[in-house]
């Protein structure tokens, strides 16, 4: 049964990409992206995907090329929410209390936190930009093992692109991947570099502070984290629930009696 349901929405998924669905199966397919971001990932990538071969082999301008417009946000924010909603659930009824930091720090950081395009198919009019492309190969590259070579492409949306929301994306994106490798002194630097640049992305914001936390409490530096955590937990969104009880135990480890410091870190 669960092979013929993903057969059957990868076959919309291609229809999708071609330009064959009506409205209400477009609406469809969006919920079904809502829930399962795994689905979301493989249409982001094909798409941009072959936005990037047209390119290359010099069709995307022709009749017969499928055009790009913006995915709706909600589609995105709804399917990452649900899964970090998940994960923070899961985390909450497994950690015995009282857990130790090791316990309540993010040991390994998702593929579904790395930032893409939001760019798909429709409007003749809006296409994806080389920034954009930039940063789906970056994702395609981490997904792959080739952190490096996510990396250097990074690197090339932030040096080329300063606009929002490339940079704050890019830095984001690669302070992810230091954390996995364990170069959290590097990955604190991308944090902290993500936050300067960000503007109107409250997600953007809230993976960094929270990321960002987690790696200051991996370098022993816990005062400096429970700023950066309790920002998270002010921000009262997808990770709000293990913020707080990041939190606590930082409180508990700096000799906080309670909670009544929390609104006052600035």
């Amino acid at each position: 049964m669960k092979d013929s349901r993903e057969k059957d929405i990868r076959r919309k998924i291609d229809a999708y990409i071609k330009g064959s669905l009506g409205e209400e199966e477009i609406q469809g397919l969006w919920n079904e992206f809502a829930k399962d971001p795994e689905l979301l990932d493989l249409l982001e990538l094909e798409v941009n995907l072959k936005e990037i071969i047209e390119r290359e082999s010099g069709t995307a301008g022709s009749e017969d090329v499928a055009p790009i417009r913006k995915l709706p946000k909600w589609t995105w924010h709804a399917a990452a929410a649900a899964a970090i909603i998940l994960v923070a659930l899961v985390q909450f009824f497994r950690v015995d209390s009282p857990a130790t930091l090791d316990q309540l720090v993010v040991q390994n950081i998702e593929p579904s936190q790395i930032e893409t395009s939001n760019a798909v198919r429709a409007a003749k009019d809006m296409r994806i930009t080389s920034a954009d492309s930039l940063l789906n190969l970056g994702f395609q590259a981490f997904l792959s093992g080739n952190d490096d070579r996510a990396l250097d492409l990074y690197e090339e949306v932030i040096a080329n692109y300063n606009e929002e929301p490339y940079g704050s994306k890019a830095y984001l994106n690669k302070g992810i991947i230091h954390y996995n490798e364990f170069e959290f002194q590097t990955a604190i630097h991308s944090f902290e570099q993500a936050l300067e640049r960000v503007e109107d992305s409250r997600m953007i914001t809230e993976k960094a502070y929270w990321y960002l936390g987690n790696a200051l409490v991996n370098i022993g530096e816990l005062e400096e984290a429970r700023v950066a955590v309790t920002k998270t937990y002010q921000l009262d969104g997808v990770f709000r629930s293990p913020a707080f009880r990041l939190l606590k135990k930082l409180n508990q480890e700096l000799g906080y009696s309670d909670y009544e410091e929390v609104d006052q870190v600035d």
